[in-house]
């Protein structure tokens, strides 16, 4: 799924003309600040500046320049679980239910984050160095990790020239198929011990993504009817997701702001690909990115795409899926109305395209 509202690690430098923070940032104090440098680096460490990054839509995240400190350069990422259901009431007053703003899979995504770099530095793929991650809630009650800054620039940099783009994009489908080669017990997303919480069926998976999506939707009446439809879609085609039966890693949030790159023109190479917390355990083609028409990134990935008729209603409702969770999350978690208007109208053509398909 394209779940575009990561928090990228870079950089100053970003455009400034989008709206840069959401209602999901919260951020800390310079005293609880130096407290989680202290606890995690000792009390000789100095902090000699920090920094507010901009660019991301779901964590808060700081750069920090440290002294005394073999690693002096250190991103600081955390997490917004510190958000409490709300409580909903109608016109009395009278409580009717809650709504939590995050899902359910977003309140333990970052502490599983460094399983999942573990499993791409075994793989051979760049990641970044996480430092510290803890979500004991001792000195904030939220998640949060350190990692070491990566001098680097994003893909999509205007400064990278169409020639090293292209091979950046191979190499990036060279990354991508090695990560659609690690092998899990199960569908579902990775703990921070390593287990991973789903199903050995990947419908189940998917109808309960689906039903969180569609429950949250129905609670402020967004997008009625809507949920409806995609549930009994996967409902009612369940032996067509599970002729899937081996479960792979998909980053599941993989697009250019989230591969870091540097070198020099004519010599780049990835840096890092980040922002890993969204990762699952999938059919591959869950991957959002294999959709992309770079023919470099293609020729990287060396794997086609299923062309039986299954596999393209697959692919359909996977990308069904993904725009109605990111009409929602874009409208109604991440204050980006304008996307979220965009992955409205595209959940809908899409409803359609599955109406006039042979599954139904």
């Amino acid at each position: 799924m394209a779940y575009q509202h990561s928090d990228n690690q870079q950089h100053p430098n970003q455009n400034q003309d989008q709206k840069q923070y959401s209602g999901l940032h919260s951020l800390i104090s310079a005293k609880v600040l130096h407290a989680l440098v202290h606890r995690h680096f000792g009390d000789r460490v100095v902090v000699k500046q920090f920094g507010l990054l901009q660019g991301g839509l779901f964590n808060t995240t700081y750069r920090i320049q440290l002294e005394h400190t073999a690693i002096t350069d250190v991103i600081l990422r955390l997490a917004p679980e510190y958000i409490q259901p709300l409580q909903l009431t109608n016109e009395k007053g009278e409580q009717l239910t809650e709504r939590d703003p995050l899902f359910s899979f977003e309140r333990t995504m970052m502490a599983a984050e460094p399983v999942i770099y573990e499993h791409y530095r075994v793989a051979g793929i760049p990641a970044p160095e996480v430092l510290a991650c803890d979500d004991s809630a001792r000195d904030v009650p939220r998640t949060y990790m350190f990692m070491a800054f990566i001098p680097s620039v994003q893909l999509d940099h205007a400064s990278i020239e169409e020639t090293d783009k292209n091979h950046l994009y191979t190499q990036l489908g060279m990354y991508t198929s090695a990560m659609h080669r690690i092998e899990g017990a199960s569908f579902g997303w990775p703990q921070a011990d390593g287990t991973i919480r789903g199903s050995e069926h990947w419908s189940e998976v998917l109808l309960a993504i689906a039903d969180e999506t569609s429950k949250k939707a129905a609670q402020i009446d967004f997008m009625p009817g809507v949920g409806e439809k995609i549930m009994a879609i996967f409902e009612q085609n369940k032996a067509l997701f599970d002729q899937i039966k081996q479960p792979v890693l998909v980053h599941n949030d993989l697009w250019a702001a989230n591969v870091l790159v540097h070198g020099k023109q004519g010599d780049m190479s990835i840096a890092a690909v980040i922002d890993g917390d969204r990762s699952m355990f999938a059919d591959r083609e869950y991957e959002a990115i294999l959709n992309t028409d770079s023919a470099a990134f293609h020729a990287g990935y060396g794997r086609s795409l299923e062309s039986s008729p299954e596999g393209q209603a697959r692919r359909l409702a996977y990308r069904l899926l993904s725009s109605y969770f990111n009409a929602y999350v874009h409208q109604h978690q991440v204050d980006q109305p304008e996307d979220g208007r965009i992955f409205e109208e595209r959940t809908l053509g899409l409803l359609e395209e599955w109406k006039m398909g042979q599954f139904r």
